[in-house]
């Protein structure tokens, strides 16, 4: 039995152009940090990546940091601009419910710990974050704004540019981790002052992401040690990963979009599949407006007997992965959080299904999923 992978959106494969980048940092010695021949070599490394990075995102080299993933990104960037300003009068932060954990517990730590107050956005009946409630919730003790740029369960995009025009002073943080590489990210053009990105979603190594901070933005550094990464992270830098990100932005540059086309044309035929299948009976999570690698879609109970907990092993079992929400919490079989706060019940959101498209699936594969899935889910 071919086993089938659509849960990209949690993880994608690593391009194997990228282990080959990778693979002659394995064995040599030397550290970036060492003045001697063994390592400026690794050195040169390390900055082209950065360089070659920046380009990508728009942004100047100094503004790029590398860390162990979106997490640690995370983390960085929330802490770091909270410690700076912990004695400040500015002790406000704005998200939404619908936020990744690793943002979400991050700000209710600053908030137990530093007493911050937190304000927390739930989504309109679209399920969406819009600027206009956004920009309403901005007060004069407003110090940073954190949401992301797509959500990763629904694929529902924030108009991040819009909020960024209108926020006066305050800090913009967003988690990219979702949306770099399904659509073109320049972050100077989107006017924030941090963002996240995570290796392992754009066919790069697991353990290694992009922290970009403005120039201009005043933050502590998070991770004390040595003076690496001009200071903001103590600890000897990972070349091979770095590299290895480096070659996987090469191929987003290449191929970011005929990877988009591909995105789309699997959603609208798998929409369309689903639609022939159901009807009115299947409901979409996400919309037109979204990323084009993510179909979420839960099943109408009443019509339907949609497996429940039960529908996310019965595929694997027939050898299709997808995910039912974030692959952080997805082991758990609840009902997703996100959906919940985007409106629906909680017997709908266990029988949910987030469908993520690669750069290598296939409509066969597409086929074949369908075919499952009509076995699983019947009507009554």
């Amino acid at each position: 039995m071919e086993k089938i992978y659509l849960d990209n959106a949690a993880s994608s494969p690593m391009d194997e152009r990228v282990l080959e980048a990778m693979m002659q940092y394995f064995t040599k010695a030397g550290n970036a940090s060492s003045i001697h021949a063994f390592g400026k070599p690794l050195k040169v490394a390390l900055e082209d990546s950065r360089d070659n990075i920046a380009d990508f995102l728009g942004v100047k080299p100094k503004e790029i940091f590398f860390t162990s993933g979106g997490t640690e990104s995370n983390n960085t960037a929330l802490k770091g601009v909270s410690l700076k300003n912990y004695k400040g009068e500015k002790r406000h932060i704005i998200s939404s419910t619908v936020e990744h954990p690793a943002v979400l517990d991050i700000l209710k730590y600053i908030c137990e710990k530093f007493n911050f107050s937190l304000t927390l956005l739930k989504p309109d009946k679209n399920g969406e974050i819009t600027p206009g409630a956004v920009l309403k919730e901005i007060k004069k003790d407003t110090l940073l704004i954190s949401l992301m740029h797509a959500n990763n369960e629904t694929g529902l995009i924030t108009d991040i540019g819009s909020i960024a025009k209108e926020k006066g002073d305050v800090y913009l943080h967003s988690d990219t981790v979702q949306s770099a590489g399904k659509v073109k990210l320049n972050f100077k053009k989107m006017g924030i002052d941090f963002a996240s990105i995570s290796g392992h979603k754009i066919y790069g190594p697991k353990g290694i992401g992009v922290l970009y901070i403005n120039e201009k933005s005043k933050i502590d550094k998070f991770s004390h040690g040595g003076g690496q990464e001009r200071d903001m992270r103590g600890g000897t830098e990972n070349i091979p990963a770095i590299v290895g990100l480096s070659k996987a932005f090469d191929l987003l540059r290449e191929n970011i979009d005929k990877d988009i086309l591909h995105y789309k044309t699997l959603r609208d035929y798998l929409i369309k599949k689903l639609k022939d299948a159901y009807g009115e009976y299947v409901l979409f999570n996400s919309n037109e407006r979204g990323l084009y690698n993510i179909v979420n879609i839960s099943f109408n109970t009443d019509k339907l007997n949609a497996a429940g907990d039960m529908l996310l092993i019965r595929l694997d079992l027939n050898g299709i992965a997808v995910s039912g929400g974030s692959a952080c919490s997805s082991g758990s079989l609840k009902p997703s959080r996100v959906l919940l706060e985007s409106g629906r019940d909680e017997k709908t959101a266990m029988a949910s299904l987030r469908i993520s498209f690669g750069r290598k699936n296939r409509i066969d594969e597409t086929d074949y999923f369908m075919e499952v899935l009509k076995d699983l889910v019947r009507k009554k």
